[in-house]
């Protein structure tokens, strides 16, 4: 039996490396833009904090407002840029992020002005992370279909840690290589902090070019077949107002609030943990090393939980990991200051990641009606940038408070921590409580094999699949109608 298993696990292991091999060209270059931008990502928001206080000067307050304050306007501009992104299609919409991306990550490395920094900070950089973070999602589902999705997603989010991985000791090698920073003229001179920021806006210029290799509007069937898809250019009032009319969406937003709890600690990794390390260990501390402890775990055991657990309802697996994940930061509280306490933290928060985080793209996506994905994803990527201004403002009031850089008053690191674990452990606890609410349970269906769990997953929106028939069918009867008006008004002319 043991080898039968064994067996037939290596046969599932290889059909759905096959299946991605022959996907469209599409989602290979998907994989290579979710790198590139998850490493500028990733590099940047590791130092920004420390940017903002070294480079202008501002307090662990002051910087922690600014972080957060930049992951309110990433919110803003996903959510109303998710219509865009739908009205745009896949391509342009990956187009205009990078260009834009690009832009404001060298005028972030460039400028010696708190006001340019903070703009771009809130304006430009935002509404570029916002053309780019959902629309990657939407184009790995439309090159996938339901047999190689879960997969396929699996290995979409290893390419985030890959990028992650590469990150963390990115960033302390420039620290270290470049420690005295580089002067190009007397009036430019760039510091380490500064030269990891131009490594981030060299991964942006690179996927700009990734782009531009050729990314077509196209979606796969579930024959495999690659049919060209028409982006949804229906009006935006009457698109907006049908998507907020189907009961799915406002489940997606409750079930989105509640995810935010423990998508804090994820933040607190990159808005405290610098901090906390280089006051705690010494200045000389790679805590871009532990960082990368994260990824590591991630890249290897993602794809492995994916095919293991594929049959899983993606709820129940995001709320089992949300628990482990959640639980993390209380073994700093138990550890006190010691750094294997903060590796055993970010091994835990890792395989609670490692569980949860794959699903929530792939739930997303299930629950997403065609022609709205930019809408429903835009929702879904909220937590990771709506959180920050929950961290900023945790963040730098816990560390003037209990991780002060030059005491008084008297560190309390424990109780910094813990204040951060009971935040992140409310979001498992009300998944829990709430799920009849955010995930009702799909009616019973009396096919037992394996693919029918794939099936009961999406039937909770056939519905909202035969609504958005017949909203496409009458924005077709629309447009035929007043095309006829048309060549009728041109003949009698």
């Amino acid at each position: 039996d043991e080898t039968h298993e064994t067996t037939m696990f290596s046969m599932v292991d290889v059909r759905q490396w096959k299946s991605l091999l022959n996907a469209p060209r599409e989602l290979w270059i998907v994989y290579a833009l979710k790198i590139l931008s998850s490493y500028s990502y990733f590099s940047f928001a590791l130092v920004l904090v420390l940017f903002l206080s070294s480079e202008f000067g501002m307090s662990d307050v002051q910087a922690g407002y600014i972080y957060g304050l930049y992951g309110v306007t990433s919110t803003a501009f996903g959510v109303i840029c998710g219509w865009a992104v739908d009205f745009l299609g896949v391509r342009w919409s990956l187009l205009l992020g990078a260009v834009l991306g690009t832009l404001a990550r060298v005028v972030l490395s460039i400028t010696r002005s708190k006001l340019i920094a903070i703009f771009v900070l809130l304006s430009a950089l935002p509404f570029a992370e916002s053309l780019g973070i959902p629309v990657m999602t939407i184009a790995v589902k439309r090159a996938t279909n339901d047999s190689n999705r879960t997969f396929a997603f699996s290995f979409y989010y290893s390419c985030m840690n890959i990028a992650a991985l590469i990150a963390g000791p990115a960033v302390d090698i420039c620290r270290r290589v470049f420690a005295d920073g580089v002067s190009f003229s007397p009036a430019l001179h760039f510091s380490a902090l500064r030269m990891v920021l131009v490594s981030s806006a060299f991964s942006t210029l690179l996927s700009l070019l990734v782009v531009l290799l050729g990314v077509r509007e196209i979606e796969v069937d579930d024959h495999g077949a690659i049919r060209t898809f028409s982006p949804n250019r229906t009006n935006p009032i009457s698109h907006s107002w049908h998507v907020l009319r189907q009961l799915q969406f406002w489940r997606l937003v409750l079930f989105t609030l509640l995810l935010m709890g423990v998508g804090t600690v994820f933040r607190h990794l990159d808005g405290t943990l610098p901090k906390y390390c280089t006051r705690v260990f010494g200045e000389g501390v790679a805590f871009g090393t532990l960082y990368a402890i994260n990824p590591f775990i991630v890249i290897w055991c993602v794809p492995l939980t994916g095919l293991l657990f594929r049959h899983v309802e993606s709820y129940d697996m995001i709320v089992r990991g949300s628990f482990l994940a959640g639980a993390s930061p209380f073994v700093m509280l138990i550890s006190g200051d010691r750094i294997w306490g903060v590796v055993l933290f970010i091994v835990l928060l890792s395989f609670g990641e490692v569980i949860y985080s794959p699903r929530v793209y792939e739930y997303t996506m299930q629950i997403a009606s065609r022609g709205s994905e930019g809408a429903y994803t835009s929702l879904a990527s909220a937590p990771l940038f709506s959180v920050k201004l929950l961290v900023g403002v945790m963040s730098g009031w816990l560390l003037e408070n209990f991780c002060a850089e030059n005491p008084p008053p008297a560190r309390n690191t424990r109780a910094m921590w813990g204040a951060i674990g009971f935040v992140s452990f409310i979001s498992p606890v009300f998944m829990l409580l709430l799920r009849s609410v955010i995930h009702p349970a799909s009616p019973p269906t009396s096919s037992s094999s394996p693919s029918s769990s794939s099936s009961s997953s999406s039937a909770s929106v056939s519905v909202s699949v035969a609504s958005d028939r017949a909203f496409e069918t009458t924005n077709n009867t629309r447009s035929a109608n007043n095309s006829a008006k048309k060549q009728l008004t041109q003949t009698l002319t």
